[in-house]
């Protein structure tokens, strides 16, 4: 006869003493930080369009001068609360990616887009173009088909 491994009896989880200091709870909602950035409004123009660049974390009372490629393209002063607005034109920047940059004690900078914008022809141009060149095959087919009748002849 066999015998069963004796199992041994469960044992009791050890429970710790209630600590004598208090815990302070964690924080479940994140302090938000001092922002500070520079924004562009819109981010994509076309050459030479106007863009309003807004920001903020300069120092306060401080001359702002704002830059496309290293370009200066426009000064003004921020606010006691360290933000500024002004707007800015593109001018003779190429068409591609800039970095645009507010020097005001910091260091701030945003991309620009500089696109090529063009415009199809709305639904009208497009129909007069196709009626024209519908009328001339017309014109071309019918003259083809008259030209190849047998001549009449006189009685």
């Amino acid at each position: 006869m066999t015998t069963a491994p004796a199992v041994p009896p469960p044992s009791t989880p050890e429970v710790a003493p209630p600590s004598a200091e208090p815990t302070t709870p964690v924080p479940t909602t994140p302090v938000p930080a001092q922002s500070s950035g520079l924004s562009l409004n819109p981010p994509a123009v076309p050459p030479g369009a106007q863009v309003t660049a807004s920001g903020s974390g300069c120092d306060p009372g401080s001359d702002v001068r704002l830059t496309i490629g290293g370009a200066n393209v426009g000064d003004t002063k921020a606010r006691a609360d360290g933000g500024f607005e002004t707007t800015l034109t593109t001018g003779g920047a190429e068409i591609g990616q800039h970095e645009v940059t507010a020097e005001c004690g910091a260091k701030l900078a945003a991309d620009l887009d500089i696109v090529l914008v063009s415009q199809v022809g709305g639904g009208a141009a497009t129909m007069t173009v196709l009626l024209f060149f519908l009328l001339v095959g017309g014109w071309f087919y019918g003259h083809r088909l008259i030209s190849h009748l047998p001549a009449r002849r006189p009685r």
